[in-house]
């Protein structure tokens, strides 16, 4: 590795090939847009542009991935710049997040019921957020059981199955990860058992009519929390023009 390179710079480096050679899955695909593993051009592109290429950080939930990629112009030239993504872990690679849409029936029949939110402090926004409970895959857990796990840690509420609603990507732009939807029929209660790290700050139930207008009105801003909500009135509308139980 070229000598006129900072430590830094060899560093993220260095653990990129590590990644490289030991998950060449990452790394495939993209014909239109290739990702450069060629040592000599990666420490020559970061040293002429002051650049720092490779693995930037590393967390239990996410890696910051900063690649050097080949595009081409419209006359047909290629040239080399930097792309970042994220990564799941490698050891959690192929896990699927869980987005848990949980439901508390009252008296009042299916048109009195309410969908259980937790309201966070956020640590990208800076703000409370009123979203949806929710997260990482867990590669040891299957998404139906950890909907529930989640379900149970950060509200209390209990269930008993959790209904597969859909799957979409975090964000195509930035990362390869996915998200699971699921709705829980509440079936009991019990003590909250939120990880040390989250910041919980209380628990709110909301009928659909009153989430649709906490959206509208700019109070609920998470798109997981939005694209359960939309799942689930879909699978609700099916359900009550086939007359299905599903």
């Amino acid at each position: 590795m070229s000598n006129s390179l900072t430590e830094h710079q060899r560093e993220t480096l260095a653990r990129y090939f590590w990644l490289y050679e030991n998950h060449r899955e990452l790394f495939s695909g993209r014909p239109r847009r290739p990702i450069i593993t060629e040592p000599e051009i990666l420490e020559e592109f970061a040293e002429e542009h002051s650049v720092v290429l490779g693995v930037l950080a590393e967390t239990p939930y996410l890696w910051l991935i900063n690649d050097l990629v080949q595009s081409r112009k419209p006359s047909g030239e290629t040239f080399y710049h930097p792309y970042l993504r994220f990564i799941a872990p490698p050891e959690h690679a192929g896990t699927t997040g869980v987005v848990v849409l949980a439901t508390v029936r009252s008296s009042g029949g299916e048109s009195a019921e309410s969908i259980v939110l937790v309201e966070q402090e956020r640590h990208a926004t800076g703000n409370l957020e009123l979203e949806l409970p929710r997260g990482f895959g867990d590669p040891n857990t299957p998404p139906e059981a950890h909907a529930l796990q989640e379900l149970k840690s950060e509200t209390g509420y209990v269930g008993t199955r959790a209904e597969y609603l859909g799957t979409t990507l975090t964000d195509s732009g930035t990362t390869d990860s996915s998200v699971s939807f699921f709705h829980v029929p509440v079936t009991s209660r019990s003590d909250q058992e939120p990880e040390p790290q989250e910041a919980i700050s209380r628990i709110v139930l909301l009928t659909k009519e009153e989430l649709w207008a906490e959206i509208d009105s700019g109070a609920v801003r998470d798109g997981f929390t939005m694209q359960a909500l939309a799942l689930y009135a879909r699978r609700m509308a099916i359900k009550a023009i086939f007359g299905l139980s599903i």
